[in-house]
């Protein structure tokens, strides 16, 4: 799956399970709808007070993941629908490409990554809704939803319209698709539409771009499967194709305030805690400061603001002078090289940064020998 901007530091997270006992007794519960090569690594920091139940129809990788899948992590053998029944998956020759929508060979043939969705097999498969998948399980309430299968995204939540109706699901990650003609699945305004019923607002998203055979753009990475063998995928440029899309619930807005007016002291930890995973802490601190007089009982909320405040242009201050200096009129906080201290967000910045400096160099140099545009 593709990167969606993640904190794997996460102090405040880190503090709330190692410090406290506020998840001990309501653990973090997440299900990863197509969790082929093992769940997402940013989740690890809950611990011992994370649930995690991954499905993923290929039941060799399940038992493989399962040989050593930590205690809370299940992987399960099943294929999820929006409706239980019989259905056709389509194997295809990249194995992570396999799914319920065969690909428009017509269409995807004209890119490079044509062969990955070669179909292989057709096999009959029986599908459940994630309801009925997870009242095995006896799962009462999720917290929040990953997924990546291919194209079905939509038909898998329509499945588990529960989740998402009832309770106070948190947040969902899914896989996403721009253009229809791929496989003839439901695409990315379909899928928002239909979140957003139920109080979903989008927070982050990423695109990612495909190119044609005809004149071929870039790979981004040489792409290789596990066993060493070469496929193509992204490109620096070419048509937007797919990407992610990360959804949470903005409890203040009054779309919410039912779902507010429920929330545990725990469900809005667990929020705050999954906002900083994907590098939004501003929305963690703003939903601390709005319950301060219900959580103040469980936890200290200025020690969560102050793990929470990243530096300021380079800079470690706490969470009150770190507003007083973003706000100084004749100083300000900007992002920098060294501007924040927010794991990979803080990463992909500085080599923004580091770039942008190195061309400023070079356009410099060049107006040496050239002159500057325009001059004389």
């Amino acid at each position: 799956m593709a990167m969606i901007a993640t904190n794997h530091a996460s102090p405040m997270t880190r503090y709330l399970v190692e410090k406290t006992s506020v998840f001990r007794n309501d653990p973090v519960t997440i299900v990863d709808v197509g969790a082929r090569w093992g769940f997402n690594p940013e989740w690890a920091v809950f611990g011992k007070d994370l649930r995690i139940y991954c499905f993923e129809p290929d039941a060799e990788e399940c038992r493989r993941l399962n040989a050593s899948a930590a205690p809370g992590v299940r992987y399960l053998p099943f294929a999820l629908g929006r409706s239980g029944g019989e259905a056709t998956l389509y194997e295809t020759k990249l194995s992570a490409s396999t799914g319920l929508y065969r690909s428009d060979m017509s269409y995807l043939g004209r890119l490079t990554t044509r062969d990955n969705a070669v179909v292989v097999r057709e096999s009959p498969i029986k599908l459940q809704t994630l309801v009925e998948a997870l009242r095995e399980f006896d799962v009462p309430a999720v917290d929040f939803i990953k997924l990546d299968v291919e194209g079905a995204e939509l038909d898998v939540l329509m499945g588990g319209e529960r989740y998402l109706a009832e309770g106070l699901l948190l947040g969902v990650l899914s896989e996403i698709r721009f253009q229809e003609e791929i496989n003839g699945c439901p695409i990315f305004w379909q899928l928002d539409e239909y979140v957003r019923r139920f109080g979903f607002r989008l927070y982050d998203l990423q695109f990612h771009h495909q190119t044609r055979r005809a004149l071929p753009y870039p790979g981004l990475a040489d792409y290789r499967t596990p066993e060493g063998e070469r496929f193509y995928a992204y490109t620096n440029h070419g048509q937007i194709m797919d990407g992610d899309a990360l959804y949470f619930r903005d409890l203040l807005i009054a779309a919410n305030q039912g779902r507010r007016d429920q929330a545990t002291s725990v469900q809005l930890l667990k929020m705050a805690a999954f906002l900083e995973i994907y590098c939004l802490n501003d929305c963690a601190a703003e939903l601390i400061l709005a319950h301060q007089q219900q959580l103040k009982e469980m936890v200290d909320c200025q020690a969560l603001l102050e793990l929470l405040t990243p530096k300021a242009n380079g800079t470690k201050l706490g969470y009150n002078d770190y507003l007083k200096k973003y706000f100084d009129s004749r100083r300000g906080v900007f992002a920098g090289p060294d501007g924040d201290d927010m794991g990979i967000c803080g990463d992909l910045r500085r080599i923004y940064f580091a770039v942008r400096r190195r061309a400023g160099r070079l356009w410099r140099r060049m107006s040496g020998l050239f002159g500057s545009p325009g001059g004389t």
